[in-house]
């Protein structure tokens, strides 16, 4: 305990520089820039802001990159209220409500509300974050090559959860993304793989436009093909009673106990790999609505539901790096692309990160609760100038981010390569999103494929003949029961989907 105290009085000595601080404040402000425009989400921003990070320490781009995940995920719920337009699944619960409360009038109450929420949730998070990940990382110190192996198969089930209606195109996006991460030269063997003779190949695809290629440009055309969609202008009227547009210490300390419960479930979720922060919020949201004294005003304007929904949903960005950091298991895409980052920088993601780094990420600690009090006071400040950012038009928006995405690739070696390998992914990129396959799920296989070889083949050299080494470590027989009971739980999930919606539609036929 005494080291964690006196690794964070280092962290935040590191990070109370003017380099640091001055990349949250830019990572906050670009986190609710992008969050808070229709169409654009928190990890289009970060894998835009990436390369903008290569040029820096690693303490000041991680950080400025949390800062931008943290906060682009409360921008969000900016559109969700005042348009009723959430820019992903976790946020439609605050849409519900939050936009209710714009209809009558009071949508600061219902930006406050969010923000107060989502800034706990996420201190609260960070705090688990601190004082778990390093016992964690303790006890993953103890597997070896064979544990790995059976770590990274529990891994890469992660991808049943992520698949949405369709496991097997969620499993083909995956090894889809296995397949690429095998192009190169074998660091194990030395053998040249699917190269076809091109030079620039022999050490792989780079991650970068590979990443800004699969994620950011297919957005790009989507937003395109929507490009006669009508605009609409958000605003924050003015209300006739003043407490309309705030969240007073009362309705605050009202709602703490939900906002407690729901950051503490949001945070076992985030912990957990492949559940992410929609399961987080649309479980909250159904506790607070379970246990409250007038459950009828939920999805009709009610503060606790906001409260519920945002600090669980908020919670998950904390909690979702403890798997990260200290197994090298990518929980859902946002952290997949973190990992990237990370390993961009020369950091590996592992039980040995707070031994090799510990520096850095107690720093990288620091800058989370530091994001957290420039996020809550940045945003409340410009409430109004924040709205009418997110009412830009997207004709304006997209073309930067294309040229953002287009530079990015190019600036990771001042090659024009890296140029077409962007334009091909993009290609590859809108072709999946037309067939249906998952880019996190390809994403995570990229990723994690170099890892499984390797382990893998030390793994083969320490068993030689004798097999029965591969079940001697307690550590293989847990890791193979969390494969399975992942596996279980994710056909089970799409069993039910496809039971409700199946009954759906009985319930909505036209009769004939």
């Amino acid at each position: 305990m005494f080291d964690v105290f006196n690794n964070m009085l280092h962290g935040l000595s590191a990070v109370l520089a003017p380099g640091p601080i001055l990349g949250i404040i830019a990572g906050v402000c670009v986190g609710i820039f992008f969050g808070a425009i229709p169409g654009i989400s928190a990890i289009m921003a970060i894998a835009i802001i990436l390369p903008f990070t290569f040029y820096v320490d690693p303490i000041i781009g991680i950080t400025t990159l949390l800062a931008v995940y943290k906060s682009g995920i409360y921008g969000g719920s900016i559109s969700a209220i005042l348009i009723n337009t959430p820019g992903a699944a976790a946020s439609f619960l605050t849409a519900q409500d939050g936009h209710a409360l714009t209809k009558i009038g009071k949508a600061g109450k219902a930006l406050a509300m969010a923000l107060y929420a989502s800034v706990t949730g996420e201190a609260l998070a960070t705090l688990v974050l601190i004082f778990v990940a390093a016992p964690i990382s303790i006890i993953s110190l103890q597997a070896g090559p064979i544990e790995k192996v059976f770590l990274l198969i529990f891994a890469f089930t992660v991808v049943g959860s992520m698949t949405g209606e369709s496991i097997p195109r969620g499993i083909l996006s995956c090894c889809l993304g296995m397949l690429f991460a095998m192009v190169g030269m074998s660091s194990i063997t030395g053998a040249t793989r699917f190269t076809f003779g091109i030079p620039e190949l022999m050490s792989g695809f780079t991650f970068l436009p590979m990443l800004i290629g699969v994620l950011v440009m297919p957005e790009v055309i989507e937003a395109i093909k929507r490009r006669k969609e009508p605009h609409q202008n958000l605003s924050l009227d003015k209300a006739a009673n003043p407490d309309d547009n705030r969240v007073t210490w009362k309705e605050y300390r009202s709602v703490f106990g939900t906002i407690l419960k729901s950051s503490s479930i949001g945070t076992f979720i985030g912990a957990l790999p492949g559940l992410g922060s929609s399961a987080a919020a649309f479980l909250a949201y159904g506790e607070a609505k379970r246990t409250a004294k007038n459950p009828d005003e939920f999805g009709k304007g009610s503060i606790r539901g906001i409260a519920a929904a945002e600090s669980a949903n908020n919670a998950v960005c904390g909690s979702s790096m403890i798997p990260m950091l200290t197994l090298s298991i990518p929980g859902d895409d946002v952290t997949a692309l973190l990992m990237g980052a990370f390993l961009i920088h020369g950091i590996t993601p592992g039980p040995t990160i707070f031994y090799e780094h510990t520096d850095i990420i107690y720093a990288i600690f620091a800058g989370f609760l530091i994001t957290d009090l420039f996020l809550l006071f940045i945003a409340r400040a410009g409430f109004k100038f924040w709205i009418k950012v997110a009412s830009i038009r997207r004709c304006y928006i997209f073309p930067c981010v294309t040229v953002f995405a287009f530079f990015g690739a190019y600036s990771v070696s001042q090659d024009m390569f890296n140029v077409l390998l962007l334009v091909v992914f993009t290609l590859i990129g809108y072709s999946m999103r037309l067939v249906g396959l998952n880019a996190a799920a390809f994403i995570i296989g990229f990723i994690l494929t170099p890892l499984l070889e390797q382990n893998l083949d030390q793994a083969v050299a320490i068993v030689g003949d004798d097999y029965s080494l591969i079940y001697q470590s307690p550590f293989a027989w847990v890791f193979t029961a969390l494969t399975l009971f992942s596996l279980y739980s994710a056909f089970r999930l799409k069993k039910r989907r496809t039971k409700r919606t199946g009954w759906f539609s009985k319930k909505t036929a036209v009769p004939t």
